[in-house]
């Protein structure tokens, strides 16, 4: 059986990922956490803050992993609580760590960075589009895959679109922030200029689990759906699907948004994805695929 090792195992993603790995039954999964333990039935939890080198080289030597998937970072919901010096020794320091410790044990490494790292723009290509990260959380995950590209043997860059469906962990999205205000007959404003390509949950977690078995060279790979879609539009969506009045939906513009500088246009091209065999949903039908999760109260 093959040793897979996940970091952020408590984040939003890593769930569903465990999941698409227990059905198959062939894999030992393993997952680093810090403060948030999940509880995922299957997976056996490892406690290790990942600025601790260290105590990193240890579980590498223990586990000798044939695969890690790098997904822990500082995310945007996190940012205002961090400084940059921290949000860059997290998301480009460690990603770097992790590189030289995959190469030092042969362990094809996965990273999922972000499509925020592209100029606005359409048709955003891998190997063609401009780099243009506006974010502090962006110029740092940026700085991960130039670490990864740097240091580690095997690799595949993952620049991952909006992902949404219900949270299987603590940690919440767009997507359910919206439902649980809908479910209050509470209205959402939802941005009509900002568009993504967003992907579910279920898709995404099946391409990740895959694209081990795919590897023949270290790649960048746009990591998306194929819909262009703005969350105005994602929202009337839900509303129609799971039974709430379209009138909650109310328009709003990304300019609104002052956190952290936005990017409006991310059209990411995803020939790249369909040419490993990889297939996405639409938006639609994977709501109603999405009705059949109970979401966390």
């Amino acid at each position: 059986m093959k040793n897979i090792l996940i970091t952020g195992i408590s984040g939003y993603l890593a769930p569903y990922l465990s999941k698409a790995f227990l059905h198959s039954g062939k894999y030992l999964i393993y997952g680093i956490h810090n403060l948030n333990k999940p509880e995922i039935d299957g997976v056996n939890l490892l406690k290790c803050n990942l600025l601790d080198t260290e105590k990193l080289k240890v579980i590498f030597e223990n586990l000798k992993p044939d695969v890690v998937y790098h997904l822990a970072s500082v995310t945007p919901s996190r940012i205002t609580n961090e400084d940059d010096i921290y949000i860059s020794n997290f998301n480009g320091g460690v990603s770097g760590e992790i590189a030289k410790l995959c190469t030092a044990y042969d362990a094809l490494m996965i990273y999922t960075s972000t499509d925020l790292v592209y100029k606005n723009g359409k048709g955003l290509s891998e190997d063609l589009s401009p780099i243009e990260p506006l974010s502090i959380y962006a110029k740092t995950k940026l700085e991960g895959e130039l670490a990864v590209k740097q240091f580690a043997k095997k690799f595949i860059i993952l620049r991952t679109s909006l992902i949404y469906g219900f949270t299987l962990s603590t940690y919440t999205s767009f997507f359910d922030v919206s439902y649980k205000l809908f479910t209050q007959g509470k209205e959402v404003r939802a941005y009509t200029d900002q568009y993504r390509n967003p992907l579910y949950t279920e898709d995404a977690a099946e391409i990740l689990k895959s694209f081990p078995d795919k590897y023949k060279k270290n790649d960048v790979v746009n990591f998306c759906g194929g819909e262009y879609l703005s969350r105005y539009e994602m929202c009337l969506q839900m509303c129609e699907i799971f039974g709430f009045k379209s009138s909650l939906v109310k328009q709003a513009s990304a300019d609104e948004f002052t956190s952290y500088l936005m990017v409006k246009e991310l059209g990411l091209n995803n020939d790249k994805l369909i040419s490993y065999g990889f297939k996405t949903g639409k938006y639609y039908d994977s709501l109603i695929r999405a009705k059949n999760f109970k979401p966390l109260n």
